[in-house]
Formats: structure tokens, C-alpha cells, sequence
């Protein structure tokens, strides 16, 4: 409450300090009178904080470059192996049958960095996967076809799992969380690893830590985080595969990979 006093105070001194400025053009510069020069100093320093409000707005936004996200699944097979949604290799087989080309495991997750927050943060967010807009951060959740799960004790209708990417689940990870989301009643009698989990209660669900990325590695912005990136990207487990093609920058590709996943970037630069 004290720190929100003090900003406003600095904010009112600052005002103030401009209408002065300019009433005392007003009045000394073209003799305007006393009350002439108080009202148009309000006025035209009303005018020129508007304009540098907006003129740093822009600055801050003239050097973003939206960019498009690729989340890959490297290893489907021992990623469901690992969350026990498959147990033999029979059980990997079929499902194989079941899923399509449109499915996560095949696609992965998709989407593309329109705009950023005043905090530089993602947030107008088109997901490619759906053809739709997302604002206020990010955070996907995609249903893993071809896997049916019970759900709660006694609930008669059965529960998908999800791939689930994004900040809301796993704070405190230190970066974007990727989990596979299950029925917590079902994984309380499967999880004999004790993986890392994060209960959703609202839902019933459990969601399972299957890899953790560095909040700089979207939008690489490490330096404003005065991050190293190959550091933070090695206390993850990720390494670093970049594809920089010196004769056509439009293929330069960013990308790591970890265990499971690989996640790519694409800057669109306009030509």
C-alpha cells in the first residue's frame, strides 16, 4: 500500500513539474496572464505526457518480432510408458492404430507470439493447432487421443489425459511447465516412482511433470532476464540444437531438445 502512495506521489510531482513548465512559457515567453497560463500549461502538459506515454509504448513494442512455437514429442512411446498410460509394447501398438495425423503425439503443440504484455511477457497468443486467439500468457491443454482412462471412484464415464504446456501448473519450476494431466484417483494407484505432480482439485486431476523450460527460451529473451542461455537451458536438461542457414536466414530455426520433447522457433520477419 505504502510502495502504491509513493509511485502515485511521483507520478502527481512529475505532472506537475510539466504544467509548470509550460504555464511558465505561457506567462513569461508570450505573456499570456496568470490564469491563461495555468490552464493552457494543464492543458498542453497533459498533451505532450500523452504523447511520450505513447511514443514509449511504441519504442518498447517497435522491436518485437511475433515468432512462431513448435512443441514436438520426440518420444511418445516412452513418454506414455512413463506416465504409465501404456504398459506393453501390445498396448503401444494399438493405440498407434487409433490416433491420426492431427493427434498431439504426432503434432505436438502449436502456436504463434502476436504481441507481448508491458511486462514483455507473451500475450496475444494465435494457437495454430485450433485457429483461435489466446490472450494472457501461456498455457495449452490438448487432449491425447486414443487414450481413455477411468475416471473418479465410482464416475461412469471414462477420462482422456492431456499434454498440458504453459505457466499455471508446476510454479515454482522455474519455467514453463510440460506435464501430462491424469484422474488423481487413478494415478494414486499407479505412481510407484513418485514423480514430480502438481493436484489440481478443482478438476480431480493430477498433472505430472514430464520437462520444465526456461521462461527466457520463449521469445529468447535471457538478456532482460540477465540469464545465460546455455545455462539455464543445461539445469533443465535441455540441450541446445540451433540451425542457422547462412544463405537463407528465413530458415534459421531455434531449437532444444530434452528427453521427450524438442521445441523450435521461428522469428517472422517480414521481408
Amino acid at each position: 500500500m505504502t510502495k502504491n502512495i509513493v509511485l502515485i506521489l511521483k507520478s502527481l510531482a512529475k505532472n506537475i513539474l510539466i504544467w509548470a513548465a509550460f504555464g511558465a512559457g505561457f506567462y513569461y515567453l508570450l505573456s499570456f496572464t496568470t490564469a491563461q497560463s495555468i490552464v493552457l500549461g494543464v492543458l498542453f502538459g497533459s498533451i505532450f505526457l500523452e504523447l511520450w506515454v505513447v511514443g514509449k509504448k511504441s519504442d518498447t513494442s517497435a522491436d518485437f518480432i511475433p515468432y512462431q512455437v513448435s512443441i514436438r514429442i520426440n518420444k511418445p512411446r516412452d513418454l506414455l510408458i512413463k506416465c504409465r498410460l501404456v504398459e506393453t509394447e501390445e498396448d503401444w501398438e494399438q493405440l498407434c492404430k487409433r490416433v491420426d495425423d492431427k493427434s498431439v503425439l504426432r503434432r505436438g503443440l502449436n502456436f504463434t507470439v502476436l504481441s507481448l504484455s508491458k511486462d514483455r511477457l507473451p500475450h496475444l497468443i494465435w494457437w495454430d493447432d485450433h485457429k483461435t486467439f489466446h490472450a494472457g500468457g501461456l498455457s495449452f491443454e490438448e487432449l491425447i487421443q486414443g487414450v481413455e482412462l477411468p475416471n473418479r471412484l465410482g464416475h461412469p464415464r471414462v477420462w482422456t489425459p492431456c499434454l498440458y504446456f504453459g505457466f499455471r501448473h508446476g510454479i515454482g519450476s522455474g519455467g514453463y511447465n510440460l506435464a501430462v494431466s491424469v484422474p488423481d484417483s487413478w494415478w494414486d494407484a499407479k505412481n510407484t516412482e513418485k514423480l514430480a505432480t502438481e493436484k489440481d482439485y478443482s478438476t480431480g486431476s493430477v498433472y505430472i511433470t514430464v520437462g520444465v523450460l526456461p521462461y527466457g527460451e520463449i521469445g529468447l529473451d535471457y538478456e532482460a532476464r540477465r540469464q545465460n542461455r546455455k545455462t539455464e537451458l543445461e539445469k533443465l536438461g535441455w540441450t541446445i540444437r540451433d540451425f542457422h542457414e547462412y544463405d537463407a536466414p528465413g530458415l534459421d530455426s531455434i531449437e532444444v531438445q530434452n528427453e521427450y520433447f524438442s521445441v523450435e522457433q521461428r522469428f517472422l520477419e517480414a521481408d
